[in-house]
C-alpha cells in the first residue's frame, strides 16, 4: 500500500512532520511518500484554478490520485488547522482527487488536548471533500513535544502502539478499494 503523507506545518522540525516520519518507521510494510512542498503552493483563488493548474498544485493532485490512501497531520493554531493546510485542501477539492480516498486525519500538539479541535476541523473538511475519513485511523498525539525523543521516535510504547493501530486501520480501509 502506498500512503501519501501531508504535514500541515511549515515549521522546521515540525512535530507533525516528525510524527509522520515516525509512522513510516513504525510501519515499514507501508510505502510512505512525503509531499513537502506546502510552501510552494500559491494562495488559492478560483480564478487561479485553471488548466493547467500551477505546477505545485498539479503535482499534489497527481500524487493524491496515485496514492492508495492519505495521511494528513495538522498542527493546531487558534483551535484550528493552519491557513497553509486549508490552502492545500482548497487546491485539491476541485480536482476530485480525494473522492473516496481512504484518509486518516492526525494532529500532533504540545498541548494536553493534542490538537483535537484542529484534527476535528481537518476531518470535517476532508469529509466535505468526499474523502473517506477512517475514524479508527485518525488520532491526536497529546504532549507531542515530550512524546517524541531527539530522533523523532515515540518513547512511550503505548503511543507507538496507537500509531501502529491507526495505520493498520488505514491499511485495512485501503484494502477495501
Amino acid at each position: 500500500m502506498r500512503v501519501l503523507a501531508l504535514s500541515g506545518s511549515l515549521r522546521a522540525g515540525s512535530l507533525n512532520a516528525r510524527l509522520l516520519r515516525e509512522a513510516a518507521r513504525l510501519v515499514p510494510e507501508v510505502t510512505f511518500e512525503f509531499w513537502e512542498r506546502l510552501d510552494d503552493l500559491p494562495h488559492f483563488s478560483p480564478e487561479r484554478d485553471t488548466e493547467p493548474a500551477p505546477e505545485p498544485a498539479a503535482d499534489l493532485r497527481g500524487r493524491i490520485q496515485a496514492a492508495d490512501a492519505l495521511l494528513v497531520c495538522t498542527p493546531e493554531y487558534i483551535h484550528a488547522m493552519p491557513a497553509v493546510l486549508k490552502n492545500l485542501l482548497e487546491w485539491v477539492v476541485s480536482s476530485g482527487a480525494c473522492v473516496g480516498k481512504p484518509t486518516a486525519a492526525w494532529s500532533a500538539s504540545p498541548s494536553s488536548e493534542g490538537g483535537a479541535k484542529a484534527q476535528a476541523a481537518l476531518a470535517h473538511t476532508l469529509e466535505v471533500m468526499s474523502a473517506r475519513v477512517v475514524p479508527e485511523a485518525s488520532l491526536c498525539l497529546t504532549l507531542a513535544a515530550s512524546s517524541l525523543d531527539a530522533e523523532g521516535h515515540l518513547a512511550d510504547p503505548a503511543q507507538a502502539a496507537r500509531v501502529r493501530t491507526a495505520m493498520q486501520a488505514l491499511v485495512a480501509a485501503g484494502g477495501a478499494l
